[in-house]
């Protein structure tokens, strides 16, 4: 053998090194076919948006930028949810397995304790004349630990935040979690 090279027994040693030199490092692709976190969000993002075009209250969904993912935004049938008004949106973001900040520090043994996803994410629901509410898995310093449900009545009132458990262990089974979670909610509103 030559080392440390990647070289199978059962191939000849041209003597070319096979480490990446500092320019194609950038471009190098992951075992998981990602090539960094921005393609693996966009990964994601894609495989919600298939997953939330299912649904039957979403009327339209696309993801922002087209090219490369950094969100979803979909127009959605309030109605479905027993809502009154004409039109709704819903946002959705994903950070890929992320590391909670120092600042964030204290909060690290309950980080993970109420969702087996290791992502910063959100689904944020919206009315044009006033509700505005969604689950959040990301720092904040209204509530200890990450995930937790935020919701206001109107835009001037300020939110109200509750920690929440979600039980999924697959980005599908996330997505139908929330929004079986967003139903619940949206009804009792």
């Amino acid at each position: 053998m030559t080392g440390d090279r990647d070289a199978s027994p059962n191939q000849t040693d041209t003597g070319v090194s096979r480490h990446a030199s500092p320019e194609s490092s950038r471009e190098h692709v992951r075992f998981d076919g990602g090539s960094g976190p921005g393609r693996d969000r966009h990964r994601i993002l894609r495989e919600l948006r298939g997953e939330l075009a299912r649904h039957p209250a979403v009327r339209f969904i696309e993801g922002e930028p087209p090219d490369e993912y950094r969100e979803l935004r979909a127009t959605l049938d309030p109605s479905w949810f027993g809502r009154p008004a004409e039109t709704a949106s819903l946002r959705v973001t994903w950070i890929p397995d992320p590391s909670p900040s120092p600042e964030a520090s204290d909060r690290v043994n309950d980080a993970w304790m109420r969702t087996p996803i290791r992502a910063y994410y959100t689904l944020h629901y919206s009315e044009p004349d006033g509700l505005d509410c969604g689950f959040h898995c990301e720092p904040n310093h209204h509530v200890d630990g990450l995930l937790h449900y935020q919701a206001r009545a109107d835009t001037d009132d300020t939110y109200t935040y509750e920690k929440i458990s979600f039980g999924a262990r697959s980005l599908s089974g996330l997505i139908w979690e929330m929004m079986d979670a967003l139903a619940d909610r949206l009804d009792d509103s």
